[in-house]
């Protein structure tokens, strides 16, 4: 839970009227009052929340983190960023979080530049990196990773979710004989150092098309013995399946505690599927042209403008097979604006 304090100083409730006064205590915002307040952040909290992040999360990037910050634990965006040495210029500045993001976590991360999948070698080392901070202090206890487009709509919920876990070691969002889905994932610490040590000695020798964060996640937890605790709802899919992507908004023990969502799922699921869109809070019009630049005539006019014809337009256009799509001028779906 943040203070009211707490929440200027992240600049989710209104900006501060002067900045801070080194002189004049009574003041407020005060920097001696901040220093004494803020300067011992890491050891305020017994958790620690590890976003895992990339330039593909940024239209939902800021709301996220905005969402774990809002559980008063203490939050490290690791961000895998994109920059190589054939595509450092200008116009890849995009492809990095804004200021007014910047102050949302406690800590950033940003490992070595690695080359093979994103996925695969990313997420492992962007945790590897924030393990590295969370272990200079002995007060955690409790490490969640999560992705930087899934959001937690309940933030209050997070000690709910740890209570959970009682004697065992860790909980996914979803988790079956194979996969271990690392969208959201709580471990205790001794349980996630152990995972991460582990890990390391497997992409310490990088082989090509090694397993998924998934699979090795299953492996740790076999070889190392530990408790897992599968939570005892989650996402399916209609005919039953797990859907470790939570592509429907779906009812789950993570959404019903924190309010989870997988945005990014939701919002590619929702055009191809002809489903209702993520809530247009949710989305950062700064990167969503950029990132999902085929969208930039449709999704995005529709966020815009309110106009549902645009959002008729991307669900014949996002259809799952190229031969199914369809492209329409906007007058085929009627001559004047169509509201909800």
């Amino acid at each position: 839970m943040l203070s009211d304090y707490d929440k200027k100083v992240v600049g989710f409730d209104g900006k501060w009227t002067s900045s801070p006064s080194n002189t004049v205590y009574h003041n407020r915002p005060n920097i001696i009052d901040l220093s004494i307040n803020y300067d011992k952040i890491p050891y305020d909290s017994d958790t620690a929340i590890i976003v895992t992040s990339w330039w593909g999360h940024l239209p939902f990037l800021k709301a996220t983190l905005m969402s774990y910050r809002q559980t008063g634990k203490y939050v490290i965006c690791a961000f895998d960023q994109y920059f190589k040495s054939w595509n450092c210029d200008d116009s890849n500045d995009s492809n990095l979080p804004s200021g007014d993001m910047f102050i949302l976590p406690h800590s950033w991360v940003f490992k070595h530049i690695s080359y093979e999948n994103q996925k695969r070698e990313g997420w492992f080392w962007d945790v590897r990196y924030a393990q590295g901070i969370i272990n200079q202090f002995s007060n955690f206890k409790y490490v969640f990773t999560v992705n930087g487009d899934c959001i937690w709509e309940n933030p209050d919920g997070v000690n709910n979710l740890i209570d959970m876990l009682k004697d065992n070691d860790l909980m996914a969002i979803s988790s079956d004989h194979n996969t271990i889905h690392t969208c959201a994932v709580l471990y205790k610490i001794n349980a996630f150092n152990s995972i991460m040590n582990y890990m390391e000695e497997k992409y310490r020798l990088p082989i090509l098309g090694s397993l998924s964060p998934e699979r090795m996640l299953v492996e740790s937890v076999n070889v190392l013995g530990l408790k897992e605790l599968k939570a005892p709802e989650q996402p399916l899919f209609k005919d039953g399946g797990i859907d470790h992507y939570s592509s429907y908004n779906q009812n789950s023990t993570w959404k019903k505690v924190v309010g989870y969502r997988n945005l990014g799922a939701e919002h590619l699921t929702a055009i191809i599927e002809g489903l209702e869109p993520v809530n247009i809070e949710y989305v950062d019009f700064r990167y969503f042209k950029r990132i999902w630049s085929g969208e930039s005539d449709t999704m995005y006019n529709y966020y815009k403008t309110g106009d549902r014809r645009y959002l008729y337009m991307a669900w014949d256009r996002n259809e799952d097979s190229w031969h199914d799509r369809l492209y329409y001028p906007l007058e085929h779906y009627g001559n004047s604006p169509i509201y909800k």
